[in-house]
């Protein structure tokens, strides 16, 4: 149903309202919609969040001092959506490739980001948006359609929810076409690749910024943190089961081959 997001977004308030009404010291959200509802709720609770990007989400409108009550790792995921489209271009050098997203967290910037990306690629890129299960189907058969050779899924809860990524990984594969994922973790479920953030590294830092916040530490003081380590991960089974061969110049630069 359409008004699956809505729901989303009101429950999360519900829960943030709910949380807040326990007085915690600090609150930890995971993802740009849980953090815009725990800001919406209290702006006086610390929140240590891990987003897409604090400030396309509204968080903050500075990483070194955060300008609210809200402090965590900012991703960047505009930046590394146009890697991974380059990688997945490396990987399946084809002209048309076909991005899902979910329309709550795709901000302009990002897509800005992706279109331009694919410019210097020569990349005919089509997006279309995903709200549910319900959706993938029919927009991995429209974009194969009109062109499209290989999937890039575009990071959100949503896309990453084991519904949405089994219809993904079902339909690309009777398909024949290949996709490539934000979450590395993902990529043993059937994608052909994912590069991203080391959410170990990161949760690291998370836990930091809660130590510091429970010590007495405010918000303002501890700056929003990019991350500095990231995976790529690469299925030889998927790979074989397409058809593909894995370049040796991106094996020799994955952080797990799958076999």
């Amino acid at each position: 149903m359409r008004c699956a997001q809505a729901k989303i977004r009101a429950d999360l308030a519900s829960f943030a309202t709910e949380l807040i009404g326990l007085a915690p010291q600090v609150i930890f959200a995971n993802g740009d919609q849980a953090a815009r509802a725990a800001a919406a709720a209290s702006t006086s609770i610390p929140i240590v969040a891990m987003t897409d990007d604090h400030i396309a989400s509204g968080l903050t409108d500075n990483f070194a001092h955060p300008s609210r009550n809200v402090t965590g790792v900012s991703r960047l995921e505009a930046d590394l959506d146009t890697k991974r489209l380059e990688l997945l271009h490396e990987l399946v050098p084809v002209a048309g490739i076909l991005a899902l997203r979910d329309p709550q967290t795709a901000w302009p910037s990002r897509t800005t980001q992706l279109e331009q990306g694919a410019l210097r690629l020569s990349v005919k890129l089509q997006i279309r948006d995903i709200r549910e299960a319900g959706d993938v189907a029919d927009a991995i058969a429209r974009g194969q359609a009109a062109g499209a050779e290989a999937v890039l899924v575009l990071g959100s809860p949503l896309l990453s929810s084991i519904n949405v990524d089994d219809q993904i990984i079902h339909t690309a594969t009777a398909r024949g076409l290949a996709t490539m994922v934000q979450i590395p973790n993902l990529v043993g479920r059937g994608h052909l690749a994912g590069y991203g953030v080391n959410q170990d590294a990161a949760s690291m830092r998370v836990s930091y910024m809660i130590e510091r916040i429970l010590k007495g530490a405010a918000p303002g003081t501890i700056p929003v943190e990019q991350p500095t380590k990231f995976e790529l991960v690469i299925n030889l089974k998927t790979a074989k089961a397409l058809g593909l061969t894995v370049p040796h110049s991106i094996l020799g630069r994955a952080d797990e081959v799958i076999e």
